[in-house]
């Protein structure tokens, strides 16, 4: 299978196709599905082929929504579970016993949802941290941008922020991407005494990501132009590997991520495929205001890391 770089959110549907026209389709579970751009979502990538859906949730609610925008279910397996916590339940047990490669969020809080995920009697739980992986297709950014963390933690230790490092890598590594170019953020691309994370970013983050991760090129600290712009890199005469061309953005605080992440799909139309990272599935999450298009790209990336996860027997037995 073609192993070139994924630098665009219609190469991860693509690249989804292939896997499944390879022989290795796969199956996402939708817990609480009753949430209609999710079903929309789901039937039409379903239709495109490169996964097989399993909606669980109150069957008249999904047939009634499908109904109101004209989706054919008929294709379509449905679990049938009015309870919310039940559904989340049966959904996360489908992938606790590999009826399914991955899990996507319905219509529930995202915290009932992981709650359940990491129930010690499903064994998904895998790293220490889970993280939310933002993978951007920005009109104007040469590829993919992968903003991170926005959805989990909400102001990491150095220790958690190495665990989102390595989540964010292991996204990376799915997408072909190598080296891994990161950038870790700033106000300023000085080694500031005054902001209090550039400390442990460069004295601790750095030196340990160089020693645990081969084919990483990291920097610290860097503001969002620099790390994206060739020009405004070239203008603060930065001439290194990282600088104008980040793969990742690693953040400080999950406002931050929501600020830049938001900011640039409401603004900049970008297209957002976004990912938990940690649990032995991965989880596809995104808001209830997403569009059917981030929704779709969504579910390929999450079909993209369940395929790494196998081909590398990542979790081990």
């Amino acid at each position: 299978m073609d192993k070139k770089p994924i630098i665009s959110s219609d190469m991860l549907i693509e690249q989804a196709v292939a896997i499944a026209n390879d022989g290795r389709k796969k199956t996402v579970v939708v817990a609480v599905a009753q949430d209609v751009d999710v079903i929309e979502a789901v039937v039409e990538a379903q239709k495109t082929g490169y996964l097989n859906g399993v909606l669980v949730g109150d069957k008249s609610k999904i047939e009634s929504l499908a109904d109101e925008k004209n989706i054919d279910l008929k294709e379509m397996n449905i679990i049938d579970e009015p309870d919310v916590l039940i559904a989340a339940n049966k959904a996360v047990e489908l992938a606790s016993t590999k009826e399914a490669d991955a899990i996507m969020k319905g219509f529930l809080p995202t915290s009932a949802l992981l709650k359940t995920i990491l129930k010690k009697e499903y064994n998904l739980r895998g790293k220490e941290t889970l993280s939310h992986c933002a993978v951007l297709d920005i009109p104007g950014y040469h590829k993919l941008l992968n903003l991170t963390d926005g959805g989990m933690v909400v102001k990491p230790t150095k220790e958690q922020k190495l665990g989102i490092l390595e989540n964010a890598i292991t996204v990376s590594k799915a997408l072909n991407l190598t080296p891994v170019r990161i950038a870790i953020s700033g106000a300023t691309n000085l080694n500031s005494s005054k902001i209090s994370h550039i400390k442990d970013d460069v004295e601790f983050l750095i030196p340990k990501a160089k020693e645990m991760f081969p084919d990483v090129e990291i920097k610290a600290p860097l503001p969002f132009d620099l790390a994206t712009s060739k020009k405004a890199a070239k203008h603060r005469n930065l001439d290194d590997a990282v600088s104008g061309d980040a793969d990742v953005y690693l953040v400080d605080s999950i406002e931050e991520c929501n600020l830049v992440a938001k900011s640039l799909i409401q603004f900049a139309q970008a297209v957002f495929a976004g990912v938990i990272v940690g649990a032995k599935v991965p989880v596809s999450l995104v808001s209830r205001t997403d569009t059917v298009k981030n929704k779709k790209t969504s579910l390929a990336i999450a079909c993209l890391m369940a395929d790494y996860y196998d081909q590398n027997n990542f979790w081990g037995n």
